[in-house]
């Protein structure tokens, strides 16, 4: 089988020759280890506040092309590794000044939160959420009525971004395009987590516009996203925390279960599969994920206690699983032997009679490459059916 074959058969929960094998490489510190290449270090912009204007505008003129370089790169050295597929991401960005950031400079990204812009001790941009744009209705509605004629550029550079990565690499390994970030975390994160549920409960119609508006936006953007041809989508939302879901199942069934209908009946009239990716500890809405409709679920988050022999007792073959592979430390600094181990225990676990697709449970900066090859080499070891381990 080739790795197409090989995850579509998954995906439908019969056994290839072998569990397939897909990467979340997403990080330049990753990808440029494994290809050989010097990380750009933004350090000394960032620090000179003469060069950091260029830095805004150099980021703000080319983004879709840093975009595509980025994961032009994470899909060359996931072929490298030899994985079967890996995910490809778009997420648009816009420079801009802030003082009150350690930098002066942060994101702003479409649906309106601040992302810091910094970067780590081997000179690599960190990005990291820190707070929303739009904490109020007022705000929220001013936000929505500016960037308005945002969104077709937005949606068209989706579609222009993944259909050029799925032309220049599908020949060699499955692009996984993933429309980020979803719904739920469209929904809070502008607003702030406190602000969000405040008005669920004192506004449930605002918040309930609020969804109906993400809920569009989101199926536009999977339209763009699977313009490109890919087979596979991954949708997602961080809907656990770890130590459960981060609302009651009932409430998130309440304000978000249609939205989620709505997104896997449109994935599916387009003969697609769609796996949907949530960290944190979900073992109280994996039956939702069934009824909501989704084929898979992506992280399966060892650190948030999840185990995949019990994920696949509790959903048996109704859910294709990725992931489970620790990145906390088993992928940063684990030893091969441990890998082996926890290659050897998730193909035990969730491999038999298909549905299971090896990968590390997220990507970051201080994943190991050479942590990864062993991973892969385990899989391959040990990962051939009929299922022995």
């Amino acid at each position: 089988m080739d790795f197409r074959q090989r995850i579509l058969t998954t995906m439908n929960h019969e056994e290839p020759d072998r569990v397939p094998l897909m990467g979340l490489v997403m990080d330049p510190a990753t990808s440029g280890r494994v290809l050989g290449k010097e990380v750009a270090d933004y350090r000394p912009l960032l620090k000179d506040p003469g060069q950091r204007g260029e830095l805004k505008d150099l980021m703000n003129s080319s983004w879709t092309e840093i975009m595509y370089g980025n994961f032009a790169d994470a899909l060359e050295a996931s072929i490298n590794l030899g994985f079967d597929a890996n995910w490809t991401i778009y997420t648009f960005m816009e420079v801009v000044e802030a003082p009150d950031t350690r930098t002066g400079l942060a994101w702003h990204d479409a649906y309106g939160r601040l992302w810091e812009l910094a970067a780590d001790e081997q000179g690599n941009t960190v990005m990291n959420y820190v707070r929303g744009l739009c904490p109020t209705e007022e705000k929220w509605e001013a936000w929505v009525e500016e960037k308005k004629p945002i969104y077709d550029t937005l949606f068209r550079d989706v579609a222009d971004y993944h259909k050029r990565l799925v032309d220049d690499f599908d020949d060699r390994i499955l692009p996984v395009g993933y429309a980020c970030p979803g719904v739920f975390e469209n929904s809070w994160q502008p607003m702030g987590f406190e602000s969000f549920i405040t008005y669920l409960y004192q506004k449930p119609d605002f918040i309930k516009k609020v969804i109906g508006f993400h809920t569009d936006l989101y199926m536009n953007y999977m339209d763009a996203v699977m313009e490109s041809g890919v087979e596979v989508v991954l949708g997602g939302d961080d809907l656990g925390q770890k130590t459960g879901p981060m609302m009651r199942p009932a409430v998130i069934e309440e304000f978000f279960g249609e939205s989620y209908r709505r997104i896997s009946e449109y994935v599916h009239k387009h003969n697609r599969k769609l796996i949907w990716h949530s960290c944190g500890n979900i073992y109280a809405l994996l039956d939702k994920f069934i009824e909501w409709g989704f084929d898979g679920t992506l992280t399966l988050e060892p650190t948030a206690g999840m185990d995949l022999g019990e994920v696949r007792e509790q959903v048996g073959h109704k859910l294709v699983l990725v992931g489970n592979l620790d990145v906390s430390h088993l992928l940063v600094n684990g030893s091969r032997d441990q890998i082996e181990l926890a290659v050897k225990k998730a193909i035990r676990d969730a491999a038999k009679g298909g549905g299971y697709i090896l990968s590390a449970s997220h990507s970051h900066q201080c994943v190991d490459p050479t942590r990864l090859k062993w991973m892969i080499e385990a899989a391959l070891e040990h990962g051939k059916y009929p299922i022995t381990v």
